[in-house]
């Protein structure tokens, strides 16, 4: 509810938060901290979301469909936050050490799981998971420290 803002929404990102667990459950046993894997999983899925409205409601708007004010939607609202946030993490990612960022942009852009990145990097599947364990914690401790908790 903190990033949707609206119980449908809301409900949408959970489903698909399920869904992605499904999808990924031969995964579960590698995952060494559940609850916090199933909170960035479901955080991932509502930016995800967010991001699609978004991009949906522009293009409506753009065809001349939808009204541009409507006084229940906050999508600007939305929009302008996203866009902040994701400037946010861009400006942590940099501040990544090569490695590490390498790593997160495989992981978070490319779509790379982790054995994919550590073959492809010829290290451990252990290196690159502790590399986006401390890459995700830096991001989330500098995005706190720019007042926004997730």
């Amino acid at each position: 509810m903190k990033l949707t803002r609206s119980a449908a929404d809301t409900e949408e990102c959970i489903q698909e938060t399920f869904i992605r667990i499904w999808m990924n459950r031969d995964k579960l046993e590698e995952i060494q901290n559940p609850a916090a894997w199933i909170f960035t999983v479901a955080s991932n899925e509502c930016y995800k979301y967010l991001k699609k409205r978004i991009t949906r409601e522009h293009g409506l708007l753009a065809l001349g469909k939808g009204d541009p004010y409507p006084e229940h939607d906050q999508s600007t609202l939305h929009a302008i936050q996203l866009k902040e946030v994701a400037g946010i993490i861009a400006s942590a990612v940099s501040q990544l050490p090569t490695q590490r960022k390498r790593i997160y942009q495989m992981s978070r852009d490319g779509g790379m799981k982790i054995p994919e990145i550590a073959t492809h990097l010829k290290i451990s599947p252990h290196t690159v998971k502790n590399a986006l364990v401390h890459s995700l914690s830096f991001i989330r401790k500098y995005l706190a420290d720019r007042g926004h908790e997730l």
